[in-house]
């Protein structure tokens, strides 16, 4: 079995989806983090940062940064990229609304309290919810964009799996997307890797904390102290 290596913060973050589509391509992998500015540092003297970002994937003997990409190469070499270019198609298109509904999820640790993420994710739900149902029906085989799962799947349910940790009851009446976060929550890569030490917790103010500290940055402005990383 192919085993990799991703290298990032010490929390989920932007390479959480890369993790789900290591988990149902069953690719084994070890979380690598990045904990304090001289790690970074150091990880970027190293060369292996394409373009000196992170979420770092290594796998295949290839170097990979860039979160669509390291879901896109993992899809082609797992088979999860529909079976045809009108999937392929669909994929993508699924896969970037996704990105973009995922990204209120991404923010929701750093908002000011919970109250404030979790509307932000409620209009964002009411915006993305009907079309990605739309998609859903009528693609008719209980996926987004062909007969069996893709990863446009995969990236979606990652971030309603978010969204769900956040607001319990948000999928009670969008019946197309709880079936697909049971059934994608189900496959056995996914379900291992969720049940597994691998999963970071639910980010919080730890996790907030933990990037700015590495990255020497300002925390957001409610929170104490919020220059305490700042290089003076």
């Amino acid at each position: 079995m192919t085993a990799a290596t991703l290298t990032y913060f010490h929390g989920r973050g932007r390479a959480e989806t890369t993790r789900w589509m290591l988990a149902a391509t069953d690719v084994d992998f070890t979380n690598v983090a990045i904990e304090t500015p001289q790690e970074l540092t150091a990880l970027r003297a190293t060369g292996k940062l394409p373009f000196d970002q992170m979420p770092l994937l290594e796998i295949d003997g290839h170097r990979l940064s860039q979160s669509s990409a390291m879901i896109r190469y993992l899809a082609r070499r797992g088979n999860l990229y529909g079976n045809n270019d009108t999937d392929a198609m669909w994929c993508d298109l699924v896969a970037g609304a996704a990105a973009d509904f995922a990204e209120v999820a991404l923010q929701a640790a750093f908002k000011p309290s919970a109250t404030v993420a979790i509307e932000a994710m409620t209009t964002c739900l009411s915006k993305f919810g009907p079309r990605f149902e739309a998609r859903i029906e009528q693609q008719g085989s209980g996926f987004c964009a062909a007969d069996n799962m893709t990863f446009a799947d995969v990236v979606l349910t990652e971030a309603l799996s978010s969204y769900l940790e956040w607001c319990p009851d948000i999928l009670s009446d969008r019946p197309h997307l709880k079936k697909l976060h049971d059934t994608v929550t189900s496959h056995k890569g996914v379900a291992n890797y969720l049940a597994s030490p691998l999963r970071y917790p639910k980010p919080g103010d730890e996790y907030v904390i933990a990037v700015a500290q590495v990255l020497q940055r300002a925390l957001p402005p409610h929170m104490p102290d919020a220059d305490r990383f700042v290089a003076g």
